[in-house]
C-alpha cells in the first residue's frame, strides 16, 4: 500500500476519527476546521471527544509526523507540499426545513478549495448527505479534472475507532472508476469487503 496525502475537512466526530485512523494506516493526513481554539487543542494532542482509542491515535499520529491540524480547508489542501491527493468532506449537514439535509457547510468548503485543488485529486463525500449530493458537489466544484466520490461512514459512538479499523465492508461509489479505486485502496490494509459498482481493487 502506498501512503497518500490526505486532507480531512471537519474535526468533529467523523472527521477526527477518519483523520486519526487514516494516519494510523500510514497515510499523511492534515485535518482542518474553522474553530481556531479546537485546532490549537488538537495540535497539543488534546481531544475533547470521548471515544476509546481516539486520543491515543491522535497522539501517535502527531508524534509520527503523519497527522497535523490547521485552520481552514484551503490551508490544509495547500500544506501538502507535493499536492493533496484525496480530500474528505466531513462537515456538519444538519437536518433543515422539511427534513432535508442542510448542505451549506459543504458548499462553503467547495467555494474555499475550488481554486487550490491540484488537478487529479479526488473529493470524497463522507458527511451524511442525501442521494444526488455527489452530482451536486461536482456541479458546484466545476472542475472536470477533479473527481467526486462517496464513501459513507458506519461509525457508532463509543466504538468509532474499532468500527473504522475493523469494518465488515467498505462502501465507495463514484462516476470515475479510477477515482473510486483510489479511495477504496486507502483502506487496503484493513482487508475488508469492498461494496461498490466498481471492479475489485487489484491485489486485495
Amino acid at each position: 500500500m502506498f501512503a497518500r496525502r490526505i486532507a480531512v475537512v471537519g474535526t468533529g466526530y467523523v472527521g477526527l476519527t477518519t483523520g486519526a485512523c487514516l494516519a494510523s494506516l500510514g497515510h499523511h493526513v492534515i485535518c482542518a476546521d474553522v474553530d481556531e481554539e479546537k485546532i490549537r487543542r488538537l495540535q497539543d494532542g488534546k481531544v475533547d471527544i470521548l471515544e476509546p482509542g481516539l486520543s491515543d491515535l491522535v497522539a501517535e499520529g502527531l508524534a509520527a509526523g503523519r497527522l497535523a491540524f490547521t485552520v481552514g480547508a484551503a490551508v490544509a489542501v495547500e500544506q501538502h507540499a507535493e499536492g493533496v491527493e484525496v480530500v474528505f468532506l466531513c462537515v456538519p449537514t444538519p437536518m433543515g426545513v422539511g427534513g432535508v439535509a442542510d448542505l451549506r457547510a459543504v458548499e462553503a468548503v467547495l467555494d474555499e478549495i475550488r481554486d487550490t485543488l491540484p488537478s487529479g485529486c479526488v473529493i470524497v463525500n463522507k458527511s451524511t448527505v442525501p442521494v444526488g449530493t455527489a452530482v451536486r458537489t461536482a456541479e458546484l466544484l466545476g472542475r472536470s479534472d477533479v473527481a467526486v466520490t462517496s464513501n459513507p461512514e458506519f461509525l457508532r459512538e463509543g466504538t468509532a475507532v474499532r468500527d473504522f479499523l475493523n469494518p465488515d465492508r467498505i462502501v465507495v461509489g463514484g462516476e470515475a472508476q479510477d477515482a473510486a479505486e483510489r479511495v477504496a485502496a486507502l483502506y487496503s490494509r484493513l482487508g475488508a469487503r469492498l461494496c461498490s459498482p466498481i471492479r475489485p481493487v487489484p491485489n486485495w
